[in-house]
């Protein structure tokens, strides 16, 4: 009997929160069942290690994160050609431009099942209201012409319904799932902090994110300071690459704090570096769910969070961690002075935080849900032949 052909496709191959869901929805799928590729755009580190597994990858050399139609209209084109000569059963799709041009280019290919996972939505409420309108209605539209939409969070799910982003029935929340066991590590934590350059006494405040506008380092910049009359000792380690890192090393620069913020660019060693902190952090202005903190979580790390999006759904405030206002760097501040000098507590959150991942948000249960949705569409279309 042959494979099931299933086709994910993702826009930018990066290392970030909607790369390894789908990293790991690839490999944790029967492959004895599952024939599986990515199409993506080339040139990164996800593509390493989808390789490395011994997937398919296919390059669409014209996927942008941004709108441009000339390169949008190509990758359509790209992404139809594929699809028509390798007569893939699912398309699955990731992101926003990849999920409205992969979903567009596999209804014209006329795929038999369709299904999106939603990370978030391209648009949050500080938008311009223009360019939100325009994504709202590229979104309802893009809803059509899938059969299923997966959320990682209860409350993108709503968010979505009530922006009439597709009907009630083709929604299941399916929880971002992270390999826990490779995180349960034992390491030299001294050793690690001296490779990065900290005192075996500092504390470490981590923020493991892109350097993108949205992720909130710029209310960690303005929290530091107050943080730092408490604790001179702490080290914020902004972990993470991207086009705002010139930017943020100026302000740190412009206001004092070069000795307390240490910026690592991109790491392959995340396990280690998240075995350091003494809490994690994660501040966004939106978020669809915030996988970094179920790694600091399943490290018995305790998290300080904003209160937006998906986070809500993985923080609980007050018992695995801190949930703040976005852009409140007073209430930021306090969060993070509290669990550095209460150890008590913030050992009851981590343990707590554990305890909460194990139950809920591991990988292995992230893919058998999946592969229940794939099964279930898989029958129905069967039944309709």
């Amino acid at each position: 009997m042959s494979r099931i052909k299933v086709l994910h496709v993702h826009t930018l191959p990066v290392v970030s929160g909607s790369g390894i869901n789908t990293f790991l929805t690839m490999k944790g799928l029967d492959r004895n069942k599952y024939q599986v590729d990515l199409a993506c755009a080339p040139g990164g580190a996800l593509i390493d290690k989808v390789k490395k597994e011994g997937l398919g990858f296919f390059p669409i050399n014209h996927f942008r994160q941004k709108i441009s139609p000339f390169h949008d209209l190509w990758a359509l084109w790209e992404l139809t050609r594929l699809m028509r000569q390798k007569k893939y059963d699912i398309v699955h799709t990731h992101n926003s431009k990849a999920g409205f041009i992969g979903r567009l280019a596999a209804k014209i290919s006329r795929v038999p099942i369709i299904v999106h996972t939603i990370h978030g939505f391209a648009f949050h409420e500080y938008e311009r209201p223009p360019r939100r309108i325009l994504f709202i209605l590229l979104e309802r539209f893009a809803a059509r012409l899938c059969d299923k939409l997966i959320t990682i969070s209860e409350p993108l799910k709503e968010w979505g319904l009530r922006l009439g982003i597709g009907r009630p029935e083709k929604y299941i929340t399916i929880y971002s799932g992270i390999e826990a066991e490779k995180f349960k590590i034992n390491i030299n934590i001294d050793e690690k902090k001296k490779e990065l350059g900290i005192k075996p006494k500092e504390k470490i405040v981590g923020v493991v994110a892109k350097l993108w506008e949205g992720k909130g380092h710029e209310t960690i910049l303005e929290a530091a300071p107050q943080v730092i009359k408490e604790i001179p000792d702490v080290k914020f380690l902004f972990v993470g690459e991207g086009y705002l890192r010139e930017k943020l090393e100026t302000q740190v620069r412009e206001l004092g704090l070069s000795n307390n913020i240490i910026f690592t660019g991109f790491r392959a060693d995340i396990p280690e570096i998240t075995a350091t902190f003494d809490l994690a952090l994660l501040v966004s202005l939106f978020e669809g769910m915030g996988r970094v903190l179920l790694e600091a979580m399943v490290m018995r790390k305790p998290v300080v969070a904003t209160k937006v999006g998906g986070i809500v759904d993985v923080v609980r405030d007050g018992e695995t961690g801190i949930l703040v206002p976005p852009g409140d760097a007073d209430a930021l501040a306090k969060a993070i002075v509290t669990l550095l000098k209460d150890e008590e507590l913030a050992r009851r959150m981590g343990e707590a935080g554990r305890k909460r991942i194990d139950e809920r948000f591991t990988a292995r249960t992230m893919v058998e849900r999946i592969t229940e949705v794939y099964e279930e569409l898989i029958e129905s279309t069967d039944e309709h032949r």
